[in-house]
């Protein structure tokens, strides 16, 4: 009678334990990581600047004058525009769309 008490509970007890290793093993990380790449920038005359970004500081940027203009290696443009105490960093893509826009840091508090 043990004989035929231990294999029900041993079978049992196997078939419990397959399905937790099975699980265990199918579970899997996967990490994805991105790199920016970091622009580097020349510096440029703001005549150089495209007909399309010129035409948009203009526009979006009434009484702002144009300090200095940088071309990226990837094709943007980095423009930096001053209007009194107030200047500002834009960056263009080449067909004048503003990719984003940032306030300059005053040249007193970070001197370099």
């Amino acid at each position: 009678m043990k004989r035929i008490m231990i294999l029900p509970a041993a079978a049992l007890t196997i078939c419990l334990a397959l399905p937790q290793f099975s699980q265990a093993m199918t579970v899997k990380n996967e990490v994805t990581a991105f790199q920016e790449k970091e622009v580097k920038y020349t510096e440029i005359t703001a005549d150089q600047l495209p007909e399309e970004v010129s035409k948009a500081i203009a526009k979006d940027f009434v009484g702002f004058k144009t300090e200095k203009a940088f071309k990226g290696d990837d094709g943007t443009f980095k423009v930096k525009v001053i209007k009194g105490d107030e200047k500002s960093v834009l960056f263009y893509s080449a067909n004048g769309d503003l990719i984003k826009s940032e306030k300059a840091k005053s040249e007193k508090q970070n001197p370099e």
